[in-house]
Parts: C-alpha cells; structure tokens; sequence
C-alpha cells in the first residue's frame, strides 16, 4: 500500500481525494482545456520597434529619444514550406515625430525630430533566394569544392587569429600586483 503522505502531493487543494487527481486524468483535463492549434498565416502584424539614437541624429550622443520604442506592422508568419518566406509586397512610410531630448550644461533642452519608418502594408509568401549569406563563412561541404589556395590562405588567416591558451592568460589582468602574497589573496578570493 503506498505511504498516504505521498499521495497528497498530487492533491491541489486540502481535502481533495489524490487518487482523482492522477497523471492520466490531469492530461485529458489538459487536453478537453486545450483549444485547437490555428496556423499563423502570412499577413502584417504589430511589432515593437526600438527607434535608435542614430535614427535621429547620428552625430551627437548626447541625447535621448522617447517615446523609445513604437508599434509598426511587419509581415511574419508560416508559408507551407522551408522554401518560401512570408515577405511583404508593398510597404508604406510613415512620419512619426518624437522627442529628443538633449542636454546642455546638465539641463534638458527638448526638440521634435521626425522619424521616417517603415510599415508593411501587404505580405505574401515568396520563394527564398538559394545564395548564401555574405558574411558567413562557407560550411565544411563548401570548403571541399574551393580551390586549394583559397582554403589554405583561409586556414593560415584563422592561426594568425587565434590566441595563447587559456592557462598562458589566466592571470594577466592581475599582471600590474608584483606581491605574490597579494595575488594570491586576490585569486583565492
């Protein structure tokens, strides 16, 4: 006979009987609960959209932007295969003005600025381009196929890159303290 005290973990509330609360029924609760799953078709939604600094003014930094963050439609969602991509045909800009605060002298000194964004008005799904990404580096199936001059200036290039071994380094930012008592006080604590 199992220990009563661990049937009453099961139990959500004092007084409940443990054995209705099993794992079999718990699931087909969870399960006449569940509402069907919907597909996230291809259309515009509303997204968060950070408005950076640079967006307003990219010579100074001393400065802040708000609102910081607004709403803009963005087209997302699934298309029936790996290759096509939910992708937008017509995208529309709009002109929002926000603050920009700058400050001189400590005080705050506020100025509208117009930003240009960019919203998505109509999405379809459209067949992705098969051409790698320009700034990654070609897989080991890709490296195969190049030339061997190629591969072999890639492979000196990645030693000139490569640092000493952790070990070597360990203690360099501990290199200024010449009082081996000291570092070691340091490292140990």
């Amino acid at each position: 006979e199992e220990d009563s005290s661990s049937l009453d973990l099961n139990a959500t509330q004092p007084g409940q009987n443990p054995v209705a609360l099993s794992r079999e029924r718990r699931s087909l609760d969870a399960l006449a609960a569940a509402e069907p799953a919907v597909l996230a078709e291809c259309k515009t939604r509303a997204v968060v959209f950070e408005i950076s600094r640079n967006m307003v003014d990219s010579t100074n930094a001393n400065f802040v932007v708000w609102p910081p963050c607004v709403e803009v439609q963005r087209c997302s969602g699934c298309c029936n295969n790996r290759n096509v991509q939910c992708r937008p045909t017509q995208i529309r800009v709009r002109h929002v003005q926000v603050n920009k605060i700058e400050f001189v002298q400590r005080k705050p000194k506020f100025k509208k600025v117009v930003v240009p964004l960019e919203d998505h008005v109509q999405c379809r799904c459209e067949a992705v381009s098969r051409q790698p990404p320009r700034n990654s580096r070609p897989g080991p199936r890709e490296q195969r196929r190049l030339s061997p001059s190629f591969t072999t200036a890639a492979v000196s290039q990645r030693q000139r890159v490569r640092r000493p071994p952790a070990q070597k380094r360990k203690h360099k930012k501990y290199k200024h303290v010449n009082d081996k008592k000291v570092l070691k006080e340091i490292l140990i604590a």
